[in-house]
Protein backbone atom coordinates (compact mmCIF):
# COMPACT_ATOMS: atom_id res chain seq x y z
CA UNK A 1 0.00 0.00 0.00
CA UNK A 2 1.17 3.25 -0.99
CA UNK A 3 1.10 7.01 0.67
CA UNK A 4 -2.21 7.42 3.31
CA UNK A 5 -2.98 3.78 2.60
CA UNK A 6 -0.35 2.19 3.79
CA UNK A 7 -0.49 1.97 7.95
CA UNK A 8 3.13 0.23 8.45
CA UNK A 9 5.97 2.47 8.92
CA UNK A 10 9.25 1.57 7.64
CA UNK A 11 12.05 2.53 10.22
CA UNK A 12 15.58 2.21 9.06
CA UNK A 13 17.79 1.97 11.21
CA UNK A 14 21.83 2.85 10.77
CA UNK A 15 24.24 1.14 12.48
CA UNK A 16 27.39 1.20 11.87
CA UNK A 17 30.25 -0.90 14.54
CA UNK A 18 29.92 -2.16 18.71
CA UNK A 19 29.39 1.20 19.86
CA UNK A 20 26.44 2.04 18.80
CA UNK A 21 25.07 -1.64 18.82
CA UNK A 22 23.82 -2.05 21.92
CA UNK A 23 22.26 1.07 22.30
CA UNK A 24 20.53 0.12 19.22
CA UNK A 25 19.37 -3.28 20.02
CA UNK A 26 16.48 -3.59 21.89
CA UNK A 27 15.18 -0.41 19.61
CA UNK A 28 15.58 -2.98 16.74
CA UNK A 29 14.19 -5.90 18.67
CA UNK A 30 11.31 -3.45 19.58
CA UNK A 31 10.43 -1.96 16.16
CA UNK A 32 10.52 -5.88 14.67
CA UNK A 33 7.77 -6.41 16.84
CA UNK A 34 5.58 -3.63 16.97
CA UNK A 35 2.17 -4.53 14.44
CA UNK A 36 2.49 -0.74 13.42
CA UNK A 37 6.09 -1.02 12.50
CA UNK A 38 8.89 -2.43 10.19
CA UNK A 39 12.34 -2.77 11.07
CA UNK A 40 15.36 -1.94 8.29
CA UNK A 41 18.68 -2.09 8.87
CA UNK A 42 22.05 -0.49 7.38
CA UNK A 43 24.95 -1.73 8.09
CA UNK A 44 28.81 -2.27 6.95
CA UNK A 45 29.51 -5.64 6.13
CA UNK A 46 32.52 -5.67 8.37
CA UNK A 47 30.54 -4.84 11.06
CA UNK A 48 31.58 -6.22 14.47
CA UNK A 49 27.94 -7.61 15.08
CA UNK A 50 27.29 -8.83 11.58
CA UNK A 51 26.64 -13.27 12.39
CA UNK A 52 24.47 -11.64 15.36
CA UNK A 53 22.09 -9.63 13.34
CA UNK A 54 22.33 -11.82 10.17
CA UNK A 55 21.09 -14.05 12.43
CA UNK A 56 18.48 -12.51 14.42
CA UNK A 57 16.52 -9.81 12.57
CA UNK A 58 14.69 -10.43 8.79
CA UNK A 59 15.50 -6.70 7.09
CA UNK A 60 18.83 -6.56 7.29
CA UNK A 61 20.48 -4.22 4.33
CA UNK A 62 24.75 -4.70 3.88
CA UNK A 63 26.79 -2.12 2.37
CA UNK A 64 30.26 -2.00 1.37
CA UNK A 65 33.56 -2.22 4.43
CA UNK A 66 34.52 0.94 6.62
CA UNK A 67 37.42 0.55 8.26
CA UNK A 68 38.88 4.19 8.20
CA UNK A 69 37.39 7.67 7.48
CA UNK A 70 38.63 7.55 3.98
CA UNK A 71 35.79 4.83 3.43
CA UNK A 72 33.62 7.91 4.00
CA UNK A 73 32.35 8.38 1.07
CA UNK A 74 32.02 4.99 -0.25
CA UNK A 75 29.61 4.47 3.16
CA UNK A 76 27.47 7.50 1.64
CA UNK A 77 27.48 6.35 -1.57
CA UNK A 78 26.24 2.57 -0.79
CA UNK A 79 23.51 4.47 2.11
CA UNK A 80 22.14 6.85 -0.56
CA UNK A 81 21.75 3.67 -3.16
CA UNK A 82 20.51 1.61 -0.13
CA UNK A 83 17.92 3.94 1.28
CA UNK A 84 17.04 4.93 -2.62
CA UNK A 85 15.76 1.29 -2.49
CA UNK A 86 13.99 0.57 0.49
CA UNK A 87 12.39 3.49 0.70
CA UNK A 88 12.15 4.19 4.44
CA UNK A 89 9.74 6.35 5.99
CA UNK A 90 12.70 7.46 8.82
CA UNK A 91 16.14 7.11 9.44
CA UNK A 92 17.07 6.45 12.98
CA UNK A 93 20.71 7.25 13.88
CA UNK A 94 22.78 7.24 16.78
CA UNK A 95 25.34 9.94 18.17
CA UNK A 96 28.17 11.48 16.93
CA UNK A 97 30.23 8.39 14.56
CA UNK A 98 31.32 10.16 11.03
CA UNK A 99 29.83 6.78 9.22
CA UNK A 100 26.60 8.64 11.09
CA UNK A 101 26.96 11.49 9.72
CA UNK A 102 26.99 9.80 5.73
CA UNK A 103 24.19 7.81 6.84
CA UNK A 104 22.30 10.81 8.05
CA UNK A 105 23.46 13.45 4.75
CA UNK A 106 22.19 10.51 2.32
CA UNK A 107 18.89 10.32 4.58
CA UNK A 108 18.56 14.34 3.89
CA UNK A 109 19.53 14.48 0.33
CA UNK A 110 16.54 11.87 -0.32
CA UNK A 111 13.92 13.88 2.11
CA UNK A 112 13.53 11.16 4.50
CA UNK A 113 13.27 12.23 7.92
CA UNK A 114 16.10 11.70 10.20
CA UNK A 115 15.08 11.00 14.19
CA UNK A 116 18.47 11.39 16.18
CA UNK A 117 19.21 9.47 19.47
CA UNK A 118 21.38 11.00 22.03
CA UNK A 119 21.92 14.47 20.31
CA UNK A 120 23.15 17.57 22.43
CA UNK A 121 26.02 16.37 23.81
CA UNK A 122 29.21 17.46 24.06
CA UNK A 123 32.84 16.43 23.81
CA UNK A 124 34.70 19.27 23.76
CA UNK A 125 37.94 17.05 23.04
CA UNK A 126 36.64 15.37 20.03
CA UNK A 127 35.38 16.71 16.68
CA UNK A 128 32.37 14.32 17.51
CA UNK A 129 30.33 17.80 18.69
CA UNK A 130 30.72 19.15 14.79
CA UNK A 131 29.72 15.61 13.19
CA UNK A 132 26.53 15.72 16.83
CA UNK A 133 25.28 18.96 16.01
CA UNK A 134 25.44 18.57 12.16
CA UNK A 135 23.47 15.24 12.02
CA UNK A 136 21.07 17.18 14.94
CA UNK A 137 20.39 19.69 12.44
CA UNK A 138 19.15 17.40 9.70
CA UNK A 139 17.02 15.88 12.01
CA UNK A 140 13.56 16.35 12.69
CA UNK A 141 12.70 13.89 15.44
CA UNK A 142 15.60 14.18 19.11
CA UNK A 143 15.46 11.76 21.04
CA UNK A 144 17.71 12.66 24.56
CA UNK A 145 19.01 11.20 27.19
CA UNK A 146 18.85 13.92 29.45
CA UNK A 147 16.73 17.05 29.55
CA UNK A 148 19.69 19.59 29.80
CA UNK A 149 20.86 17.54 26.57
CA UNK A 150 17.94 18.29 25.07
CA UNK A 151 17.66 22.16 26.09
CA UNK A 152 20.77 22.11 24.04
CA UNK A 153 18.80 20.38 20.80
CA UNK A 154 16.46 23.34 21.54
CA UNK A 155 18.77 26.21 21.24
CA UNK A 156 20.41 24.57 18.31
CA UNK A 157 16.87 24.66 16.45
CA UNK A 158 15.99 27.83 17.84
CA UNK A 159 16.25 31.59 15.55
CA UNK A 160 14.84 35.06 16.09
CA UNK A 161 13.73 34.17 12.47
CA UNK A 162 10.08 33.49 12.23
CA UNK A 163 11.13 31.64 8.29
CA UNK A 164 13.32 29.64 10.47
CA UNK A 165 10.90 28.88 12.82
CA UNK A 166 8.22 27.94 10.45
CA UNK A 167 10.73 25.76 8.58
CA UNK A 168 12.30 24.00 10.78
CA UNK A 169 9.38 21.93 13.15
CA UNK A 170 11.53 19.75 15.42
CA UNK A 171 10.01 17.33 18.31
CA UNK A 172 12.44 16.71 20.73
CA UNK A 173 11.91 13.95 23.49
CA UNK A 174 13.89 13.36 26.39
CA UNK A 175 13.17 9.57 26.85
CA UNK A 176 16.98 8.81 28.38
CA UNK A 177 19.91 6.45 27.12
CA UNK A 178 19.13 3.04 25.56
CA UNK A 179 22.25 1.50 26.63
CA UNK A 180 20.73 1.30 30.22
CA UNK A 181 17.78 -0.77 28.91
CA UNK A 182 19.95 -3.84 29.05
CA UNK A 183 19.75 -3.39 32.80
CA UNK A 184 16.13 -3.55 33.25
CA UNK A 185 15.34 -6.29 29.98
CA UNK A 186 18.24 -8.74 30.55
CA UNK A 187 19.78 -11.04 32.95
CA UNK A 188 23.79 -10.10 33.53
CA UNK A 189 25.23 -13.23 33.70
CA UNK A 190 26.53 -14.72 36.62
CA UNK A 191 30.60 -15.14 37.84
CA UNK A 192 30.16 -18.14 36.60
CA UNK A 193 28.72 -18.10 33.46
CA UNK A 194 31.05 -15.02 32.93
CA UNK A 195 33.91 -16.86 33.67
CA UNK A 196 33.72 -19.01 31.19
CA UNK A 197 33.83 -16.40 28.30
CA UNK A 198 37.16 -14.15 29.64
CA UNK A 199 40.11 -14.59 30.39
CA UNK A 200 40.81 -12.52 33.53
CA UNK A 201 40.22 -14.17 37.04
CA UNK A 202 37.11 -12.64 38.23
CA UNK A 203 37.71 -13.51 41.75
CA UNK A 204 40.82 -11.40 41.76
CA UNK A 205 40.44 -6.73 40.85
CA UNK A 206 40.29 -6.36 37.60
CA UNK A 207 39.91 -2.89 35.72
CA UNK A 208 38.07 -2.39 32.61
CA UNK A 209 40.38 0.12 30.31
CA UNK A 210 40.14 1.88 26.71
CA UNK A 211 41.22 4.38 25.78
CA UNK A 212 40.15 6.10 21.96
CA UNK A 213 42.29 9.23 19.66
CA UNK A 214 41.67 12.42 21.16
CA UNK A 215 40.01 13.72 17.47
CA UNK A 216 41.28 17.58 17.81
CA UNK A 217 44.21 16.85 19.73
CA UNK A 218 45.93 13.97 17.17
CA UNK A 219 49.31 15.18 17.18
CA UNK A 220 49.50 14.23 20.56
CA UNK A 221 47.90 10.64 20.86
CA UNK A 222 51.44 8.91 20.51
CA UNK A 223 51.95 10.80 24.25
CA UNK A 224 48.83 10.41 25.23
CA UNK A 225 48.61 6.80 24.76
CA UNK A 226 52.39 6.41 25.93
CA UNK A 227 51.21 8.14 29.65
CA UNK A 228 47.95 6.36 30.06
CA UNK A 229 49.76 2.50 28.74
CA UNK A 230 52.21 3.72 31.27
CA UNK A 231 49.39 4.51 34.08
CA UNK A 232 48.11 0.87 33.51
CA UNK A 233 51.55 -0.73 34.07
CA UNK A 234 52.77 1.09 36.77
CA UNK A 235 49.54 0.02 38.47
CA UNK A 236 49.79 -3.33 37.98
CA UNK A 237 47.21 -6.47 38.82
CA UNK A 238 44.98 -7.48 35.75
CA UNK A 239 43.53 -5.48 33.24
CA UNK A 240 40.73 -6.03 30.53
CA UNK A 241 42.22 -3.68 27.24
CA UNK A 242 39.21 -2.58 24.93
CA UNK A 243 40.82 -1.73 21.97
CA UNK A 244 40.21 1.88 20.10
CA UNK A 245 37.47 2.48 17.76
CA UNK A 246 38.67 3.47 13.96
CA UNK A 247 38.86 7.08 14.52
CA UNK A 248 41.96 8.70 12.93
CA UNK A 249 45.58 7.97 14.59
CA UNK A 250 43.77 4.16 16.29
CA UNK A 251 46.63 2.75 14.51
CA UNK A 252 49.12 4.51 17.06
CA UNK A 253 47.07 3.25 20.10
CA UNK A 254 47.13 -0.41 18.70
CA UNK A 255 50.76 -0.53 18.09
CA UNK A 256 51.76 0.48 21.64
CA UNK A 257 49.37 -1.70 23.36
CA UNK A 258 49.34 -4.59 20.83
CA UNK A 259 52.20 -6.27 22.30
CA UNK A 260 51.00 -6.72 26.15
CA UNK A 261 51.09 -9.98 27.31
CA UNK A 262 50.02 -9.53 30.82
CA UNK A 263 46.78 -7.55 29.64
CA UNK A 264 43.34 -9.01 28.20
CA UNK A 265 43.32 -7.41 24.99
CA UNK A 266 39.67 -7.39 23.24
CA UNK A 267 39.29 -6.02 20.08
CA UNK A 268 35.09 -6.69 20.60
CA UNK A 269 32.50 -7.93 23.32
CA UNK A 270 29.22 -8.64 23.14
CA UNK A 271 27.18 -5.97 24.97
CA UNK A 272 25.56 -8.41 27.42
CA UNK A 273 29.68 -9.76 28.53
CA UNK A 274 30.81 -6.35 28.50
CA UNK A 275 28.01 -5.29 30.88
CA UNK A 276 28.32 -8.21 32.78
CA UNK A 277 32.12 -7.45 33.18
CA UNK A 278 31.43 -4.23 34.31
CA UNK A 279 29.35 -5.48 37.34
CA UNK A 280 32.33 -7.38 38.97
CA UNK A 281 35.06 -4.39 37.69
CA UNK A 282 37.01 -3.06 40.12
CA UNK A 283 36.87 0.01 38.16
CA UNK A 284 36.78 1.96 35.17
CA UNK A 285 39.18 3.69 33.14
CA UNK A 286 39.69 5.70 30.04
CA UNK A 287 37.80 8.10 27.63
CA UNK A 288 35.38 6.24 26.49
CA UNK A 289 31.72 7.68 26.77
CA UNK A 290 30.66 4.19 28.44
CA UNK A 291 32.72 4.83 31.44
CA UNK A 292 30.27 8.02 31.68
CA UNK A 293 26.75 6.81 31.07
CA UNK A 294 26.94 2.96 31.89
CA UNK A 295 29.23 3.16 34.94
CA UNK A 296 27.09 4.82 37.37
CA UNK A 297 24.37 1.92 37.34
CA UNK A 298 27.38 -0.52 38.40
CA UNK A 299 28.04 2.01 41.42
CA UNK A 300 31.47 2.02 39.72
CA UNK A 301 34.30 4.44 39.96
CA UNK A 302 35.35 5.74 36.60
CA UNK A 303 38.08 7.43 35.85
CA UNK A 304 38.08 9.64 32.65
CA UNK A 305 41.20 10.65 31.45
CA UNK A 306 42.04 13.73 28.77
CA UNK A 307 39.54 15.86 27.17
CA UNK A 308 37.82 13.42 24.50
CA UNK A 309 34.89 13.55 27.13
CA UNK A 310 35.06 16.86 28.23
CA UNK A 311 31.57 18.51 28.50
CA UNK A 312 29.23 15.36 29.14
CA UNK A 313 27.33 15.61 31.92
CA UNK A 314 28.76 13.42 34.54
CA UNK A 315 27.44 11.49 37.66
CA UNK A 316 29.46 11.53 40.99
CA UNK A 317 31.40 8.55 40.56
CA UNK A 318 33.34 9.77 37.24
CA UNK A 319 36.88 11.37 38.24
CA UNK A 320 38.37 13.90 35.62
CA UNK A 321 42.11 14.24 35.36
CA UNK A 322 44.68 14.89 32.92
CA UNK A 323 46.12 12.34 30.73
CA UNK A 324 49.53 12.25 32.73
CA UNK A 325 50.61 9.09 34.26
CA UNK A 326 50.99 10.44 37.56
CA UNK A 327 47.53 12.16 37.76
CA UNK A 328 46.26 9.21 36.47
CA UNK A 329 47.45 7.12 39.52
CA UNK A 330 46.77 9.74 41.89
CA UNK A 331 42.91 9.85 40.37
CA UNK A 332 42.78 6.50 40.92
CA UNK A 333 43.39 6.44 44.35
CA UNK A 334 41.20 8.56 45.04
CA UNK A 335 38.19 6.71 43.25
CA UNK A 336 39.14 3.95 45.17
CA UNK A 337 38.49 5.74 48.27
CA UNK A 338 35.41 7.33 46.90
CA UNK A 339 34.48 3.04 46.10
CA UNK A 340 34.64 2.00 49.95
CA UNK A 341 32.25 5.39 51.26
CA UNK A 342 29.52 5.50 48.42
CA UNK A 343 26.67 3.76 48.34
CA UNK A 344 24.05 3.97 45.46
CA UNK A 345 25.25 6.45 42.42
CA UNK A 346 22.17 8.02 40.56
CA UNK A 347 22.58 7.99 36.85
CA UNK A 348 21.52 11.40 35.34
CA UNK A 349 20.55 9.22 31.74
CA UNK A 350 17.45 7.61 32.67
CA UNK A 351 16.11 4.34 34.18
CA UNK A 352 16.00 1.67 31.17
CA UNK A 353 12.80 2.42 29.69
CA UNK A 354 14.14 4.28 26.88
CA UNK A 355 12.80 2.32 23.97
CA UNK A 356 9.62 1.68 25.56
CA UNK A 357 9.33 5.69 25.46
CA UNK A 358 11.01 5.96 22.04
CA UNK A 359 8.52 2.91 20.07
CA UNK A 360 5.19 4.81 21.81
CA UNK A 361 6.42 8.25 19.82
CA UNK A 362 7.09 6.05 16.94
CA UNK A 363 4.12 4.49 16.59
CA UNK A 364 2.22 8.06 17.17
CA UNK A 365 4.20 10.27 14.80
Amino acid sequence: MEGADRKVKRICVITTCRSDYGYLYFLMKDIELSPKLQLQIILPINHHNLDSILSEFDCTYITTEVKSIRDYGHFYSECLKTISDIKPDMVICLGDRWEMLAAATAALLLNISIAHLHGGETTTGAFDDEIRNSITQMASYHFTATEQYGLHVMDMMSDKSLYYQNVKKSKIYNVGSTGLDWLTRTRLLSKHELQKRVAVDLNEPFIVACFNPVTKELPKTEYQIGQFYDALDKLGGQIVYIKPNSDPCSNIIYKTVENNTKWWMVDNLDHLTYLSLLQYTELMVGNSSSGIIESPSFNIPSINAGNRQNGRIKADNTFTCPCETEAILSTIDRAREWNGLIGKCDNPYGDGKSTERIIKILEEI
